[in-house]
């Protein structure tokens, strides 16, 4: 548990940031953790990534798998470096993880595994140089084969979250900002905690707080901190629903997939308009997205606004459609796709 008190008087010093680095190894989490099937709406994501991956030969570095493993769901803040600049640079991001001193390395791993590296480790702590050099140029690779096919949808979706996030700071306050994370974030009091690690720790003494929203916060939750008393910590961003794709050719439309209790109740495309409206998005967007005609899209909105279950409001010349607290209850509650035994979200 890290545990990072920030006083009203610090509140002003919050920035939003998107890091592509961190959703590479987000990503990397969820194909660690999920040897087979991954939840919604990662799946189809998965599938086309690992064929991509075998396709161009580019294999994760299997001491990354084992960290991932080892870590339970995170990474030590010397992988977790933080963004520099209020956009993502791949670039950036790979040289300052190249600069990372090998005795920073050592003195990480050694205090998060204090019983003794895992063997599967002990490649990363034995020669750290080495092993950074090679992870620094793994990455660019990994992101061409398996995010570069999704990099519109990816900006897309982190540039609304964060005017979303930005608006809510600017409108309502960094309570109601740090109250409305996601993931393994949570508000109490003027503390922010992030459910990670083993061992308490608390943070004092912050200059600036950046929260970097992940599509693939699922993946893994990072934490990084430096001596300038800079902290950055992700969180789960609302609008990962991108990422689900067409469905797959041999479905018949509108039949519920087993066990799928959403798709039961409201028959596969609404629940799929439902699972689209974790963040708020038009009807064209969202018909892109899931690969139904506008109209189909429109219709269901119309139903599920009349419901109840989702909120309509106008910013500018667009519409924005978002699930409401029923909605999300009712999404929270119903969406079991991940109860499989490669585990429940």
């Amino acid at each position: 548990m890290i545990e990072i008190p920030l006083r009203k008087s610090e509140h002003g010093v919050v920035r939003i940031a998107s890091s592509r680095l961190w959703e590479i190894f987000g990503s990397i989490g969820l194909l660690s953790s999920h040897r087979g099937f991954v939840p919604w709406p990662y799946a189809n994501w998965a599938k086309a990534a690992r064929s991509s991956l075998n396709r161009t030969g580019t294999a994760i570095p299997g001491w990354l798998v084992h960290l991932y493993r080892a870590c339970g769901g995170t990474l030590p803040s010397f992988l977790s470096v933080a963004p520099s600049r209020l956009r993502d640079d791949l670039e950036e991001e790979i040289a300052l993880l190249r600069a990372v001193s090998p005795a920073r390395v050592q003195a990480e791993l050694e205090q998060w595994f204090s019983q003794g590296i895992p063997a599967e480790v002990r490649p990363i702590h034995s020669d750290p140089e080495a092993r950074i050099a090679e992870l620094c140029a793994f990455l660019p690779q990994y992101w061409q084969a398996a995010l570069e096919p999704f990099t519109a949808s990816l900006r897309a979706a982190t540039e609304e979250e964060i005017l979303l996030r930005a608006r809510i700071l600017a409108t309502q306050g960094t309570e109601e900002l740090f109250g409305s994370l996601h993931g393994r974030l949570s508000w109490c009091g003027e503390v922010l905690r992030l459910d990670v690690g083993t061992a308490r720790t608390k943070v004092s003494d912050v200059s600036r707080l950046v929260i970097v929203p992940l599509l693939f916060g699922r993946g893994a939750s990072f934490f990084t901190s430096a001596l300038d008393g800079s902290v950055a910590l992700s969180y789960q961003a609302k609008s990962a629903a991108v990422l689900v794709g067409n469905a797959p050719p041999d479905r018949r439309a509108g039949v519920p997939v087993r066990g799928d209790r959403l798709e039961i109740l409201l028959g596969r495309s609404r629940a799929g308009v439902v699972r689209g409206l974790a963040a708020p998005t038009t009807t064209s967007a969202l018909a892109a997205t899931l690969g139904l005609a506008p109209s189909t899209v429109s219709e269901h909105l119309t139903s599920l606004v009349a419901a109840g279950l989702v909120q309509r409001r106008r910013t500018g010349v667009r519409v924005l459609y978002e699930l409401d607290g029923s909605g999300a209850a009712l999404l929270d509650y119903l969406d079991n796709q991940g109860s499989t035994p490669a585990g429940r979200r």
